[in-house]
C-alpha cells in the first residue's frame, strides 16, 4: 500500500511576544526575551488505513532544548484517534531534527471517503531546573543562564492527518470544480458530493473576501459566515495533496 507524506511545504508554528527573536548565540536570549517556533516537515498527511505507517519530522530551530510532546486527535480535536505517534514525548537538543513515525493502533474508517484526524505536536521550552534540559554529560544546565526565564511559552503545531482508502479514485483537486454553491438563509453554503475534504481557501463571492475559509466534508456541506448575498459569483481555491494552491474555480450561486 502506498502512504504519502507531504514535503514540499514546510509549516512553522510561531509565537512572538516581542519585537526581534534573538540569534545565534546562546548568550543572545535573555531575561527580555519570550519566543518559542518549531517546524513540522509537511502541512499534511495522507494515510492509507491498510499501511503500516509513515513519517514526520520535527525540527528544533531554536538554540536551546525543547521537549516535544505529540498525539493523535480526532476531526473534532479533543477526543484521541486511534493512531499512535512515536515517540510520544522526546527531547530535541538545539537545531536538531528528529522522525515521528505514526501508526495506526484500530479504528474503523469507511471505505467509500475520507476520514480526517489530526497530528498535533507541542514544544515544552526549558525552564530554569529542568533536568532534561541539562548538559549531556548530566553535570550542568548549560541553559540555566542563558535561556529567558519567562520563557514559559509552549505552542500547539497541527497538521491534518487525511485518512483515505485505496478504494476511492481521484483527487481534492479533481473534485474541487465541482464544489455547488447556494445562498440559505442569507448565508452561502457550499455542497460536496465527493469523497474527498475540500480544503478551501481564497474563497470570494461577489468579490468580497469569505474570512472563513473552512473545509467542507465528503458528501457533506459547509456554511459561510456571509452577510447578505453579495453577488451571485463565487471564486476558490483549494488546497492539494502537497500543500500548495490548486488554480482558481468559478461558480454561479443558486
Amino acid at each position: 500500500m502506498n502512504v504519502k507524506i507531504v514535503t514540499s511545504s514546510i509549516i512553522t508554528a510561531f509565537l512572538c511576544l516581542c519585537s526581534d527573536v534573538a540569534t545565534a548565540e546562546l548568550q543572545d536570549i535573555d531575561t527580555t526575551t519570550q519566543s518559542f517556533s518549531i517546524k513540522l516537515g509537511a502541512t499534511r498527511i495522507v494515510y492509507d488505513p491498510a499501511s503500516n505507517g509513515t513519517t514526520l519530522t520535527a525540527l528544533n530551530p531554536q538554540n536551546y532544548p525543547i521537549l516535544l510532546q505529540s498525539e493523535a486527535l480526532m476531526e473534532d480535536m479533543t477526543n484521541r484517534a486511534p493512531f499512535m505517534v512515536v515517540p510520544p514525548i522526546l527531547r530535541l537538543d538545539p537545531q536538531q531534527q528528529s522522525r515521528l513515525r505514526i501508526v495506526r493502533t484500530g479504528g474503523i474508517f469507511p471505505e467509500d471517503r475520507e476520514t480526517m484526524q489530526w497530528i498535533c505536536a507541542k514544544g515544552i521550552p526549558p525552564k530554569e531546573d529542568d533536568a532534561w534540559a541539562k548538559s549531556t554529560d548530566g553535570k550542568s544546565s548549560v541553559y540555566k543562564d542563558k535561556v529567558s526565564m519567562n520563557i514559559q511559552l509552549s505552542i500547539n503545531s497541527c497538521i491534518k492527518l487525511f485518512v483515505r482508502p485505496t478504494s476511492i479514485k481521484g483527487s481534492p483537486v479533481e473534485a474541487a470544480g465541482k464544489v455547488g454553491w447556494e445562498w440559505q438563509a442569507g448565508k452561502l453554503k457550499g455542497k460536496n458530493n465527493s469523497p474527498f475534504y475540500i480544503n478551501i481557501i481564497n474563497l470570494n463571492v461577489g468579490g468580497v473576501k469569505v474570512p472563513d475559509a473552512h473545509y467542507i466534508p465528503p458528501f457533506g456541506s459547509y456554511i459561510y459566515n456571509v452577510s447578505g448575498r453579495t453577488g451571485s459569483q463565487v471564486e476558490w481555491k483549494v488546497i492539494n495533496d502537497y500543500g500548495g494552491e490548486s488554480k482558481i474555480y468559478r461558480a454561479t450561486v443558486r
